[in-house]
């Protein structure tokens, strides 16, 4: 069930171009059918038609994902090679080091492999790299501390090392063998190791996150080895899988959709088999289990504790909570991490408010945005690069340089232009390489570069963003699924529209326009910063039917009347009843 988050980035104050629910012939047939076979009521079934469902096979699949859909691990490329590689090393009682990242996909990806191989008795070590002395990834310098400090045969890089064939090189040469599962792009030059499982080596399964590849590793490992069913049991793993797919923003498709609602649900019954860490972090977290976890909780509250120590110094302290079953250090831990996460809170307020400034200062005139200082920690450049591409509708990439010079940047893109591809096109613009290093997806990616190339990278960035890149991609939208009277707003539409949960990237939560709305009293402002309205449903300005909270709009001007609402319907826990959430606004005049 949705709830209000706890903080909201601020919405763009760009106008945005309302794109109204069209559905085609074939949706519309769809929907019909839908509706027809599964009882359906003609408002959910367009709704799952227009998420590409045409058959009552493909809805119950959407409305009920099931563990037993889950297909066969062994579908994924080298998969089975990686698995029996592992099982080698367990049952040889070879050192295993499992290698992770420092964002929320590598720490669970990395707790969940280092679990389950110990609980089937493996010797086996995790490591994480520093973020601010090693760098992103799988490299060199990260790579020889995990070597002296863990002494592996066999290293398994999770969520890395796509990008590092010299790397990987270079640890065959010191006699250590390389198991990757990773979900980013696949450059040109892939490393040589004994099994690289990336699901854009297939054509299918892209949309895993890391952390659901290591889920595979583990479920193959069960096939393989029946017998360890009887040490470790997978579902226990579950909210890992779903921690890490949704603060990944992974898409909530497919075999996502099984992991997080299951995840979910795990996390609901939170002192059922959870581990001790979890219990600590919903706790710390403000969660109230009994109202329905969502993955709006994850992405707001669970993801950015996680991602607390890894921002600000070193990730390991949030791996020790996943790892440990001690419940006195898991909460001393999730308090920890609590602290951090503030921290962490106060270091983006001040670069997201110094990079505003500089978009003020002209700085966000290109098609992209891209900003840079020394000074910048590198742990919130993400969050801001976030933030400015939802203020300006526009990719978005932020680079904290330190005094030597040395810059590490995250970026944020749009649909319709792939990030990944725009770091490739400057780069090569440069004989020799204008970045030190990049990589990511369509819509993030990282990279360092030198202070002195930042301008450089600014031109030939935006070059390739006005040759790739249509001005319409770069047009601000909002796609809405339809429209609704205020008047057929209540907790049974509400129950019926969360059915299609978990809702995120790849299955966002259905937004719709509420025309020409009457308010019953002037809204009331809210911190300074969000605006609530309160709505009239019969036509009149009595009546009041309910509230419409608007967060960030409380420095922007309401329209004026008439006014229609874009927006989204959530749960309000405090006053026990549906409430919209205002995406945006416009005046009907």
């Amino acid at each position: 069930m949705a709830k209000a988050a706890p903080s909201q980035p601020a919405p763009s104050a760009q106008e945005k171009r309302w794109i109204d629910a069209a559905p085609s012939p074939e949706e519309r047939a769809g929907a019909e059918a839908l509706a027809r076979d599964l009882a359906l009521s003609p408002l959910l079934a367009g709704l799952l038609a227009g998420r590409g469902v045409r058959t009552a096979e493909e809805g119950e699949r959407f409305l009920d994902p099931r563990l037993q859909s889950l297909s066969d691990p062994f579908r994924l490329t080298d998969l089975r090679a990686a698995a029996e590689r592992v099982v080698r090393a367990v049952a040889q009682g070879e050192k295993i080091a499992v290698f992770g990242d420092y964002d929320v996909d590598g720490i669970t990806s990395t707790a969940l492999l280092t679990r389950f191989l110990g609980s089937v008795g493996g010797k086996v070590a995790a490591f994480l790299p520093r973020r601010l002395s090693e760098g992103y990834g799988l490299t060199r310098q990260a790579a020889e501390r995990c070597l002296a400090e863990a002494s592996p045969r066999l290293l398994i890089a999770v969520d890395c090392g796509t990008s590092s064939p010299d790397e990987v090189a270079w640890l065959r040469e010191q006699g250590v063998e390389t198991v990757i599962l990773d979900h980013h792009e696949l450059p040109s030059r892939l490393p040589r190791c004994e099994a690289l499982v990336n699901p854009h080596r297939d054509g299918h399964s892209e949309y895993l996150a890391s952390v659901g590849l290591a889920f595979k590793l583990a479920h193959a490992l069960l096939k393989l080895e029946p017998r360890w069913r009887e040490r470790v049991d997978l579902k226990a793993f579950l909210p890992f899988v779903a921690m890490g797919t949704v603060s990944d923003l992974a898409p909530l498709q497919e075999e996502n959709r099984v992991f997080v609602r299951h995840g979910l649900l795990r996390l609901e019954k939170i002192d059922e088999g959870n581990f001790e860490g979890i219990r600590a972090l919903v706790k710390v977290s403000g969660i109230r289990t009994g109202a329905g976890v969502t993955a709006e909780d994850i992405g707001f509250r669970l993801g950015p504790r996680i991602n607390a120590s890894g921002r600000i110094d070193d990730a390991s302290e949030s791996l020790r909570l996943l790892l440990t079953d001690d419940p006195s250090e898991a909460e001393r831990i999730a308090r920890s991490l609590d602290g951090m996460n503030r921290e962490r809170q106060d270091l983006e307020q001040k670069t997201l408010d110094e990079a505003t400034a500089m978009l003020a200062e002209g700085l966000g005139g290109e098609p992209g945005v891209i900003l840079g200082k020394r000074g910048w920690h590198p742990g919130v450049i993400g969050i801001v690069a976030s933030r400015i591409q939802k203020m300006t509708g526009r990719p978005a990439i932020v680079i904290g340089f330190d005094e030597a010079g040395d810059g590490k940047g995250s970026g944020r893109s749009v649909e319709g232009c792939s990030l990944v591809e725009g770091l490739r096109g400057a780069h090569e613009s440069l004989p020799g390489g204008l970045l030190d290093r990049y990589g990511g997806h369509e819509m993030a990616a990282g990279l360092s570069l030198r202070v002195e190339r930042l301008e450089a990278f600014r031109t030939a960035f935006n070059e390739w963003m006005r040759a790739a890149v249509s001005p319409e991609a770069l047009r601000p939208r909002l796609r809405l699924d339809g429209e609704l009277p205020v008047s057929s707003v209540g907790e049974s539409l509400f129950r019926e529209i969360g059915r299609l949960a978990p809702f995120g990237r790849g299955n966002v939560q259905p937004l719709f326009a509420f025309r020409r709305v009457l308010q019953s009293r002037p809204p009331q402002r809210i911190k300074e910063k969000h605006l609530k309205l309160f709505l009239a449903s019969n036509g009149s300005r009595g009546g009041e039917a309910l509230d419409a909270i608007a967060f960030g709009f409380g420095t922007r001007t309401m329209p004026a009347a008439p006014l229609s609402l874009a927006g989204s319907l959530e749960w309000d826990d405090y006053k026990g009843r549906v409430q919209i959430r205002v995406v945006d606004w416009r005046g009907e005049g």
